[in-house]
């Protein structure tokens, strides 16, 4: 009996050990991805800002990239967006009243969308 309380006993020690390791591995685990998921939302909300002139030139010579639609917001801002003649590639820049010209998202294959005439929405 003594021998099978014991044997009892270093398991049930050996249990709680490997159950504490496994707890500290899913803690490691779930730390791990909530600091990459935290990583990964920083990293796409940084826009790149440039100087506007020069911005312009790039996306013309780049990727011949010219303004096909734009719009002033609320706070002064310009939104625009530029695409290549047959649309392979299209970015959407917003130059803010201070002149900060940001690039705030890039893309391909971008489809203009004609303008409803009034009255009518399809």
């Amino acid at each position: 009996m003594l021998s099978f309380i014991n044997h009892t006993r270093h398991f049930v020690i050996r249990y709680a050990g490997m159950r504490s390791v496994i707890s500290f591995g899913l803690a490691v685990l779930f730390s791990a991805a909530t600091l990459v998921s935290f990583q990964v939302t920083d990293a796409t909300a940084q826009n790149v800002c440039f100087e506007r002139t020069a911005l312009l030139k790039h996306l013309n010579g780049k990727f011949e990239e010219a303004p096909v639609a734009a719009g002033l917001a609320a706070n002064g801002s310009v939104l625009e967006v530029f695409s290549s003649p047959d649309g392979v590639t299209w970015t959407i820049v917003l130059t803010q009243p201070n002149g900060a010209t940001c690039v705030m998202a890039s893309g391909e294959s971008w489809v203009g969308v004609k303008k409803p005439k009034k009255g009518k929405v399809s």
